[in-house]
């Protein structure tokens, strides 16, 4: 993979238009929920937490699937060929982060990084969304958040209990840049 999309929650300010761009270039109009990024607003504490595909090394979703409708590109990125998916959603429940999710039809849909250009990177303001080169630091960075792996919940308590160690990992050392 050329470019890896990394989060940095310190610099998120809860906004929400990265999600709205998203559901807008995804889904034709503002959809924040059926965005394939999603914002924990954690008000009471201050800190916003994004939270993204990181296009596993070894996709658990990918692995999950029965009818091979989960691939790589030659990006190594994973996507969804939705005229194989059957609607199981073994996918969503494999992903410990909370990042598949299945639309009205059952048909599971998640980030793709809109083919190498993500529109939630140009629309966030603060940086707090970056898409580069993975390097030694980001490698570091993006393992401490890949860590942080949720096995039972649907996404959205996945990716709020991920939030939530985001935050920890922060306010327990806040030169980790996570």
């Amino acid at each position: 993979m050329e470019k890896i999309l990394y989060a940095k929650p310190d610099l998120c300010t809860g906004c929400n238009r990265c999600a709205y761009v998203c559901s807008a270039v995804k889904e034709g109009k503002f959809y924040p929920t059926k965005s394939r990024i999603q914002i924990n607003n954690f008000t009471l504490n201050g800190y916003s937490v994004p939270s993204i595909c990181f296009q596993c090394p070894k996709p658990e979703c990918l692995e999950a699937c029965p009818e091979e409708a989960l691939y790589k590109n030659e990006n190594e990125v994973v996507r969804v060929d939705r005229e194989k998916c059957n609607g199981c959603g073994n996918c969503v429940t494999a992903c410990p982060y909370g990042m598949i999710e299945q639309d009205a039809a059952a048909l599971a849909y998640k980030c793709d990084y809109c083919g190498g250009d993500p529109a939630c990177v140009k629309e966030c303001a603060p940086g707090a969304i970056v898409f580069r080169a993975e390097d030694k630091e980001l490698r570091k960075l993006r393992g401490l958040q890949m860590k942080q792996r949720i096995e039972s919940g649907n996404p959205d308590q996945k990716r709020h209990q991920v939030g939530l160690n985001l935050m920890s990992l922060h306010k327990g050392s806040p030169k980790t840049g996570i």
